[in-house]
This record gives C-alpha cells, sequence and structure tokens, in this order.
C-alpha cells in the first residue's frame, strides 16, 4: 500500500503509521495530564478557607484610640531588690484609711529591735559586715501604712539597683493615694505585700512620679 505498507504476510497484521500514529497521540495526553499535575498548588488543598460565622469577628482589637503611658524606662545598675514571701509576708496593725492619715507623713518610725536586726540578718544570710553594708533594713508594708514592727515585715533591701530607694518612693505615692482615697488602705498594704516592684512600676513610673 501506498500510505501504509502491511507487516507480515499473515492475517490481522496492522500498519505500522496508524500504530505510531495512536502511540505518540497517547503519549501526548499522558505528558499533557503530567504537565497539569504538576503546575497545581500543591498547598491548595490544604488552603481552604474556614467557614465564616455571623456576628464572629475575625480582626483583631482597634487600638487607635489607646493611649499608653507615656514615661521612659530610667537606666539603672543592678537588679531588683524583692523580698523572700516565705519569710516577709508582710504584717499590718490598721486597715483603715482614717489611722494612718491622721498621722503625720513624716512621723517618726519605731526603730527595729536589735533582737529583730538579727534574726532577719540571719534568715537572709546576711551575716557578715560586707554583706549588710549593701542593704537597708525596711519595712514591707511602712509605719505610715499602717505595717507592724515585727520579724514578718522587715526585709534587707539592697542599696544597689532598684531597691530600698525605689521602694521607699512607693511608699511615699501609696501614701498620698490612700490619703487621697485613690487606694483604699488594703489595696496598698496587698500591692507592697504581693510585689513592691510591680507597685512601683504602675504607681511611681508610669504616673511619672519620678
Amino acid at each position: 500500500m501506498e500510505r501504509g505498507r502491511l507487516v507480515g504476510s499473515r492475517p490481522g497484521a496492522t500498519l505500522i503509521r496508524a500504530r505510531r500514529g495512536r502511540k505518540l497521540a497517547g503519549l501526548a495526553l499522558v505528558l499533557a495530564l503530567v504537565a497539569g499535575c504538576g503546575s497545581a498548588d500543591p498547598g491548595a488543598a490544604g488552603q481552604a478557607q474556614p467557614p465564616v460565622v455571623p456576628g464572629e469577628t475575625t480582626q483583631g482589637p482597634d487600638l487607635s484610640e489607646v493611649q499608653l503611658p507615656n514615661f521612659v524606662m530610667p537606666l539603672i545598675h543592678g537588679g531588683v531588690s524583692l523580698p523572700n514571701p516565705k519569710l516577709t509576708p508582710g504584717a499590718v496593725t490598721a486597715t483603715h484609711a482614717n489611722n494612718v492619715c491622721d498621722m503625720q507623713s513624716r512621723s517618726v518610725v519605731p526603730a527595729i529591735s536589735a533582737a529583730v536586726q538579727t534574726a532577719v540578718y540571719d534568715e537572709y544570710g546576711d551575716t557578715s559586715q560586707n554583706s549588710q553594708h549593701k542593704v537597708i533594713l525596711d519595712w514591707l508594708v511602712p509605719y505610715n501604712l499602717g505595717g507592724a514592727d515585727v520579724q514578718a515585715n522587715i526585709w534587707p533591701a539592697a542599696v544597689g539597683g532598684t531597691g530600698f530607694y525605689e521602694k521607699t518612693d512607693t511608699d511615699h505615692i501609696l501614701r498620698q493615694m490612700v490619703c487621697r482615697r485613690d487606694l483604699t488602705l488594703v489595696q496598698a498594704q496587698h500591692a507592697l505585700e504581693t510585689n513592691w516592684y510591680s507597685a512601683w512600676l504602675r504607681y511611681v513610673l508610669a504616673t511619672g512620679h519620678l
């Protein structure tokens, strides 16, 4: 034949050109399918969007109108001096503001007895003169905020870093707030007993009382 010669002389022989054409067509179809699969995004199936629930907020809160405290953290070298809550949980003798606001803000603070001083130094491990020169025995809840003159309310506040002097500023500001009725006396006492440093950040530093 002119367009396709027979292969062999037995019955059922096929045309070479016809068979070659079918093979090429099948190969083209397979290549097209492979190319199509390769171009698909492999992560598309895993990126299905969750259904939208009516009334559900899908964006973060709007903070455009929020006013943050405007303060600069002072540069203080050294760590933060905090009492051991197991050794110094704090103790008070008054819980009503009138009892402390009627006294002078600069009232004479009772002296800490020698026995209490020795006991506090011993339980905190400040037994040498060198270590004792780095701290000042302080009232966790100050006398003019109803603090008690007992061992459970006395601790060695460090002179360096954030310690004795920042704690004294905190005591002073908290007493002002209690006597202005901005805080209750119990709230001020609890702030000092819980974490005086947090009270310093909140009531002294963030309010610009440095």
